[in-house]
């Protein structure tokens, strides 16, 4: 190249590299958002409320269930920006069968703008007692809509996992535990999506629970 012709990407260069410092402070500065953002949506907040169990049609309060009577509990829950769900009842303060209980952990989703699903375990001890350790986890979905700013309703299902113990063996160096197929059951929902429990005929339905809570702030 003649010397009197500069190479366009020499003249660049520093344009280049004066962007790209630019754009690295702008990036620095920019707030770590996680992977799931839902900052925007009604939903997020914490709530205290409680879920009434719905029987099947025809079928007397006193006999709602397999569980027994119908069941009436209050709700701490609270669904947290990166899409975190946590929760509590009054069952936790409980006797068995129901109680005491582990905390409620795990996540939800948006669905719409004002719509929202929520699925979430948590653990029990099993009943009938047994003499050693032994849990039943709880699975629980939700089907929830925003009514307004401060109040969120919907639909629970309830699914009784087996009771499981935790049994000691011993691990090679490259070993983890493995969770069997009974143990790992309540990481995924067992069924669909139950509303109305008249319509949910096959085994192993869940409790279907209606809820609505309200958000626990100083400016209702």
């Amino acid at each position: 190249m003649a010397d009197g012709m500069r190479s366009p990407w020499r003249l660049m260069g520093p344009a280049l590299l004066c962007g790209a410092i630019v754009a690295g402070t702008v990036l620095a500065q920019r707030p770590v958002r996680s992977a799931s953002d839902f900052s925007g949506h009604g939903a997020v907040g914490s709530y205290y409320g409680k879920a009434i169990e719905i029987c099947p049609a025809g079928v007397a309060p006193a006999a709602c269930s397999a569980a027994g009577p119908a069941l009436a509990l209050y709700m701490t829950p609270t669904l947290t920006a990166d899409g975190q769900f946590l929760g509590d009842d009054s069952f936790a303060l409980g006797t068995a069968p129901f109680g005491p209980h582990t905390g409620a952990h795990g996540q939800w989703l948006p669905t719409s703008a004002t719509e929202f699903t929520a699925d979430y375990t948590f653990m029990l001890n099993t009943f009938p007692p047994v003499k050693t350790i032994s849990i039943t986890a709880l699975r629980f979905q939700w089907a929830g809509i925003v009514a307004d700013k401060n109040t969120l309703q919907g639909f629970v299902n309830l699914y009784f996992e087996p009771g499981n113990v935790p049994v000691w063996q011993e691990l090679l160096g490259s070993q983890f535990p493995v969770l069997t197929p009974q143990e790992a059951s309540v990481l995924t929902v067992p069924g669909p999506f139950v509303k109305d429990p008249s319509l949910c005929k096959t085994a192993g339905c869940p409790l279907v629970f209606k809820f609505n809570v309200k958000r626990v702030s100083s400016n209702q």
